[in-house]
C-alpha cells in the first residue's frame, strides 16, 4: 500500500523511533521519578533528553515548560479549561478541528466563557487579522487558532495574531497539530503563550504521545488531572512547579523513548529540509490533480499558498468516504469524509459529501505521487 495519511499520523517511522522504543524493554523499564534505583533514574534521565530536545527545537529555554501530554487533544483540552476563567472571552477561527471547537462549545453551553468564530480569508493575512481584530472585546483573553487546516492545508498567520492578542492584553494559544515538525515553530521568537501539538505526526513519534509548551510568560494553566507525581508527596496540594504541575500519573515512558527518536531525526534532517521536500511533492500532486476532468481540489492557489502539505479534493459526486475506499481498492491509504473539522468544511462548501485528504510525509516520492495522481484520474474517467 502507499501511504498518503500522515495528516492522520506519519507512517513509516524513522529507525531511531523504532530503536528508542525498543530500548524500553531492555533498558529502561523504570518508573521516572518515582524510585532511586538506577533503572528508574536512567529511565528518568531519557525522558528528560526528551524534553530537552522538544524545547531546543521549538525555542524554549527551559525544559520543565514542555509537557508531555497523550495527544494534541489533550493539550488543547488543558489550554481552554485550565486557563480559561468566568467570564472569558475567546476567539476562533472557522478552520478549528473539534478538538477545539467541541470544548469550547461545551463551556460555552455550560455558561463558563462565550466563544467567536471568526471567518479567515486563506491566502489574505491582512484580511484575516482585521477579522480578528473586529472580533476582539475588552474580555477577551485568548485567541485560539490552527497554525494550518488539517483538512486542507491552510496556514494562518500565527505569528500576527500573537502581536494583535498581546497589544491586547489577550494570550495566543495555537493548534499546531499540522505544524509542528514541518513549520519552523520558535516560542520565544514569535512570542506564543501556548502550542498544543501531537508526537506522532511531523515529530514521527509513536501513536499516544504529545506535547503542551508553555511560553516563559505565560500563566500556567490549572490541572486537568491531580495526583501522583513523585514529589511533595505528603502534601495534598498539587506540587505547583513544572513540569509536575501538569503531569499527575506514570508518563508514557515506552512513547516518550519514541518520541526522543522522532525529534532527532526531525533535528537531524532540519525542519526547512522537511519543509522543502513535502512543499514540492505537494504542489506536483496539486498541479497534477487540477488537471484532471471531474476532479475538484479544494482552494485556489493564493489560499494554498505556503500551505501545509495537505490536500483535499473530490471526484464526481462520490462522497470523500466513497472515493477513498475506492482508492483503498487500488492499493493507496488516504483519509475521506470530514476529517473532524466541520468548520472547515462548513466553510468550503464540502460538508454535504466531505474530500479525501492526501497528507504528504517526508518518505513519500514523486513516483507516489505520479501513481496516486495515475489511479485518481482512472477514478474519474469511470463515473
Amino acid at each position: 500500500m502507499i501511504y498518503f495519511d500522515n495528516a492522520a499520523t506519519t507512517w513509516p517511522k524513522p529507525s531511531a523511533v523504532r530503536e528508542n522504543a525498543v530500548r524500553f524493554f531492555s533498558r529502561y523499564g523504570g518508573n521516572p521519578g518515582r524510585s532511586g534505583h538506577r533503572m528508574s533514574m536512567d529511565t528518568a534521565a531519557q525522558v528528560y533528553h526528551c524534553r530537552e530536545a522538544a524545547a531546543e527545537l521549538f525555542g524554549l529555554s527551559d525544559p520543565s515548560r514542555v509537557i508531555y501530554t497523550h495527544s494534541c487533544t489533550e493539550g488543547l483540552n488543558m489550554i481552554l479549561k485550565g486557563v480559561l476563567r468566568p467570564g472569558d472571552h475567546l476567539l476562533i477561527s472557522d478552520l478549528e478541528h473539534n478538538s477545539v471547537f467541541r470544548p469550547a462549545y461545551r463551556m460555552a453551553q455550560e455558561g463558563r466563557i462565550n466563544f467567536d468564530i471568526v471567518a479567515t480569508v486563506p491566502g489574505n493575512d491582512d484580511a484575516t487579522v482585521r477579522a480578528f481584530a473586529d472580533a476582539m472585546r475588552p474580555n477577551t483573553r485568548m485567541i485560539l487558532a490552527t497554525h494550518c487546516s488539517n483538512v486542507f492545508g491552510f496556514r494562518l498567520p500565527v505569528e500576527r495574531l500573537c502581536n494583535l492578542a498581546h497589544r491586547n492584553g489577550a494570550l495566543m494559544a495555537v493548534d499546531a497539530a499540522q505544524s509542528a515538525g514541518m513549520i519552523p515553530i520558535d516560542c520565544r521568537q514569535d512570542g506564543f503563550d501556548y502550542v498544543a501539538m501531537p508526537g506522532h505526526k511531523g515529530l514521527y513519534g509513536p501513536t499516544g504521545t504529545g506535547l503542551l509548551l508553555i511560553g516563559e510568560n505565560a500563566p500556567l494553566p490549572a490541572p486537568l488531572l491531580e495526583g501522583g507525581t513523585g514529589s511533595v508527596s505528603r502534601s495534598p496540594v498539587q506540587p505547583q512547579e513544572l513540569p509536575d504541575l501538569l503531569e499527575s500519573g506514570t508518563l508514557n515512558t515506552f512513547g516518550i523513548l519514541g518520541l526522543a527518536g522522532g525529534i532527532h531525526f526531525v533535528r537531524r534532517v532540519g525542519v526547512r529540509q522537511i519543509a522543502r521536500q513535502e512543499d514540492a511533492l505537494y504542489r506536483k500532486l496539486r498541479r497534477s490533480l487540477s488537471g484532471i476532468p471531474g476532479v475538484t481540489v479544494i482552494g485556489d492557489s493564493a489560499a494554498c499558498q505556503n500551505a501545509a502539505p495537505v490536500l483535499s479534493f473530490q471526484v464526481g459526486s462520490q462522497t470523500g468516504e466513497e472515493t477513498a475506499a475506492r482508492l483503498a481498492e487500488m492499493g493507496f491509504a488516504l483519509r475521506g469524509g470530514l476529517h473532524c473539522a466541520p468548520l472547515a468544511h462548513r466553510k468550503m462548501g464540502t460538508l454535504d459529501r466531505g474530500t479525501v485528504r492526501a497528507g504528504i510525509g517526508y518518505f513519500n516520492t514523486g513516483e507516489q505521487v505520479d501513481a496516486l495522481a495515475g489511479a485518481v484520474e482512472k477514478l474519474a474517467r469511470r463515473r
